[in-house]
């Protein structure tokens, strides 16, 4: 990708100036939801192990929300469509913080169940609102760098809350005179969470009515046909779900096998990486935060890259790219070696995913894009969760080396063959769409 990075910051810097208010009050929304996920992704297992909590109940705690989000998303998406993504947005935010402060106040396991319930359900509402509000606050000349921008701040803000965040207990310890990893620092710092969550909510509840609709307005291709009949008699549309079913299955089977293999080693990382090299918190830290600051400056080239051969083609490049550094990831006991594959691989992988998501918003008619939000938020999170939980069962089983070794292979398989399908679906099949 030689010429994309030296001209990324200016680049989105122009294409900055041109987005709405509503784009800019959810680009603010994304600096603190970057903060909260890294803060509360990085010490969330630590906590719960904190309180004696087993094995079992994290993998559960982890899986749970997940299966709580394929429960209630494709319901979530159908009332996004009704009361519209700001609406969704304001949920979601909402109901992380309330999960997020509920986490830190209470060490009753039933009581961390329901938590995480509220948090599988305000994910469903925030994800599944994010693309369907970013299409409707912009137009086609810049929506694929609002994609970009928004994925590309959470995960810079992640390298913020993983590098600042990765002190907070020791800093909570020092005040409390507790070692950082006991209960009373990490609670703390589960409340710091739930105040970011808050903080996340106050810039949607101040965005204006959206501005733009998109490609596939009325009578654009996906809108229901309606009108004189073959009879002669006046027939109104009927209600589908999806006016495209065959499209939609396409673009959802690949990034379900993604999220299947990448459900069985993401969700452990930060205990793969302590337990083979015996990292501490700060050294977790800069090792989550490191891959951040990669996949932030990756993400905002990745625009570019589009323009240049396509939105498909481009995310099928970094993804491909990615596939060596992911065996490195697991399988190479050296940690410099891991930890730069880490930084790469978490780059490349996660680069191309808004342009995927905007290239996926475009194939869709507007009245039924938190629909299909919902159906891809489903299916991502069903992956991640019978990953997670086929992960912690066979690890379990088999113990630590040789159950990270599974789970990489496995995870490196799915995402061969997810590329694969990509490229049948919409490079190579006739009639697709390539973007750019």
């Amino acid at each position: 990708m030689p010429g994309l990075l030296p001209n990324t910051t200016m680049a989105f810097l122009q294409e900055f100036r041109g987005f709405t208010r509503n784009a800019r009050l959810l680009l603010t929304t994304a600096f603190f939801v970057g903060l909260s996920m890294a803060v509360g992704g990085l010490f969330l297992n630590f906590y719960l192990q904190s309180l004696g909590l087993s094995q079992q109940f994290i993998g559960l705690a982890n899986a749970l929300p997940s299966f709580v989000l394929v429960a209630v998303g494709l319901p979530a998406g159908r009332l996004i469509d009704r009361y519209g993504p700001r609406w969704g947005l304001l949920v979601g935010t909402v109901s992380a913080a309330a999960a997020a402060l509920g986490f830190a106040l209470t060490g009753v396991p039933a009581a961390l169940l329901a938590f995480t319930v509220i948090q599988g359900v305000g994910a469903a509402f925030g994800f599944i609102s994010t693309a369907p509000f970013q299409m409707a606050n912009s137009t086609e000349r810049e929506r694929v760098a609002l994609f970009s921008a928004q994925a590309a701040l959470i995960t810079g803000t992640a390298f913020l809350g993983n590098l600042v965040g990765s002190r907070l207990p020791a800093v909570f310890g020092g005040l409390v005179g507790m070692p950082a990893e006991t209960l009373l620092p990490l609670r703390l710092t589960m409340l710091v969470v739930a105040a970011l969550w808050a903080l996340a909510a106050l810039p949607i509840a101040f965005t204006g009515p959206s501005v733009h609709t998109g490609p596939g307005a009325p009578g654009s291709p996906g809108a229901l046909p309606a009108g004189p009949q073959p009879d002669g008699t006046e027939k109104a549309p009927r209600r589908r779900m999806l006016s495209n079913p065959g499209t939609v299955g396409r673009l959802l089977l690949p990034a379900f096998l993604i999220s299947l293999g990448a459900g069985q080693t993401m969700p452990f990382l930060n205990i793969y990486v302590s337990g083979k090299f015996g990292a501490d918190f700060r050294s977790l830290g800069v090792f989550f935060a490191i891959g951040a600051f990669g996949t932030t400056l990756a993400t905002l080239a990745q625009p570019r890259l589009a323009a240049r051969v396509g939105k498909v083609e481009s995310v099928l490049i970094v993804q491909a790219a990615s596939i060596p550094f992911l065996l490195i990831l697991g399988f190479v006991p050296v940690f410099w070696l891991v930890a730069v594959s880490f930084v790469v691989r978490t780059a490349l992988m996660n680069m191309g995913n808004p342009v995927y998501q905007a290239f996926a918003q475009e194939q869709i008619a507007p009245g039924e894009r938190a629909t299909y939000s919902s159906l891809s938020t489903i299916a991502w999170s069903l992956g991640w969760a019978l990953g997670s939980a086929f992960s912690g069962w066979w690890r379990g089983l088999v113990g630590f080396e040789a159950g990270f070794d599974t789970v990489f292979g496995l995870m490196t398989g799915f995402y061969v063959t997810a590329i694969a399908l990509m490229y049948v679906f919409f490079v190579r099949r006739a009639g697709q769409p390539k973007g750019g």
